[in-house]
């Protein structure tokens, strides 16, 4: 059975399989750490994984809701915060990277594009997915850390 769904803040339409005995759940209401923040429109500059996390370092889009929101400086679209989002479990996190190579921006620093997904799956997984790669971890806890 599949959903199809507007996503409010994007505009977008989003289709997902529906997971027998979950719901959607927004990871901004899951996590606190990440209210008031787009990770879709965030750039990933690094990434740091381990057994039992992966850390991702963002120039991470706050919006009004943040409390640490200001408006855009000229030239930017968004208000952005440079951090570091770590993603943890008790259990193994199952980290696979793309391999591909990094874009570089117009300042010459590395971009390894977005998290354009960030999703309750299946037996209390999240799932994270962009180019640079997927991340399913159980049961996480979420903490994102201004540099």
């Amino acid at each position: 059975m599949r959903q199809e769904r507007t996503l409010p803040r994007h505009g977008m339409r989003q289709e997902r399989a529906l997971v027998r005995h979950t719901r959607f759940m927004d990871y901004s209401e899951a996590f606190p750490d990440l209210a008031g923040v787009l990770l879709e429109d965030s750039w990933v500059l690094d990434i740091a994984p381990s057994e039992r996390a992966v850390s991702f370092q963002l120039d991470v889009v706050l919006t009004p809701d943040h409390p640490r929101h200001r408006p855009p400086t000229t030239g930017e679209q968004h208000c952005y915060l440079t951090g570091w989002l770590t993603v943890q479990s008790s259990q193994p996190v199952e980290v696979r990277l793309s391999g591909a190579p990094p874009a570089m921006d117009a300042s010459g620093e590395a971009d390894l594009g977005n998290i354009d997904r960030f999703d309750l799956g299946a037996d209390e997984a999240w799932e994270l997915e962009g180019t640079w790669g997927s991340v399913r971890v159980v049961r996480p806890t979420v903490s994102l850390r201004p540099e």
